[in-house]
């Protein structure tokens, strides 16, 4: 969740909570889902040593915590869910990390510039969270100086089907928050316009996996 516009749908179904249940399964299991393995190892597929990473909306920054313990100098999990925050400082000092681990309330999309730039940025599942995925691609782009990787739902009409079933229950349930599916073509013209290319993309049944890069000058 990355965007003040869905922060509170995302107290919805997001919180403390929920944190708390992603923290236990990090520590007993490790990084779930195969997109999350994925990202992580197409990051440190061009070397973490010194590497800078932002996760934007990680909720309790696994990926981040992830690449910090695998070498990268530094990492931030920028959020608009303040439920996050503690669970995600007891991940860093559970990791050894605490001093090279940062959490940061900011929404990415109405004040970048809050959020300084890193090499790697990492956005898994947040696009879909958002009716502006773009955006929130774009303003990821904005601030990655080599890398931005992101996984987001498939655009295809299984996938929407689900998504589609998916809201309905969060209806049901008198839930505000809401699942979306955006075109790839869309996405990556979002992180064109910030000077990145696509150079590595993976599919699944349910998710694409998409690596950009800053183009060479």
């Amino acid at each position: 969740m990355a965007c003040s516009c869905c922060a509170g749908e995302a107290l919805d179904i997001f919180g403390e909570k929920s944190a708390r249940r992603a923290l236990r399964r990090y520590l007993r299991n490790g990084l779930g889902g195969a997109d999350a393995k994925r990202i992580a190892a197409w990051a440190a597929d061009g070397g973490l040593g010194g590497a800078t990473v932002i996760e934007i909306g990680g909720g309790i920054g696994q990926l981040q915590a992830e690449l910090v313990s695998r070498g990268a100098e530094r990492g931030t999990v920028v959020e608009v869910v303040a439920g996050y925050e503690r669970p995600a400082r007891e991940l860093a000092d559970a990791l050894g990390i605490t001093d090279r681990s940062t959490f940061l309330l900011a929404d990415l999309v109405e004040t970048p510039d809050a959020v300084v730039p890193a090499d790697i940025v990492v956005l898994r599942r947040v696009v879909c969270c958002s009716p502006v995925g773009p955006s929130v691609l774009a303003a990821a782009a904005s601030r990655t100086r080599r890398t931005l990787l992101s996984s987001y739902p498939r655009d295809r009409p299984a996938v929407r089907a689900v998504i589609r079933l998916q809201n309905a229950v969060l209806a049901l349930m008198r839930k505000r928050f809401r699942i979306f599916v955006h075109p790839p073509g869309e996405l990556a013209r979002a992180a064109e316009e910030h000077g990145l290319r696509l150079t590595r993309i993976s599919r699944d049944a349910v998710w694409e996996t998409a690596q950009f890069d800053v183009a060479a000058s």
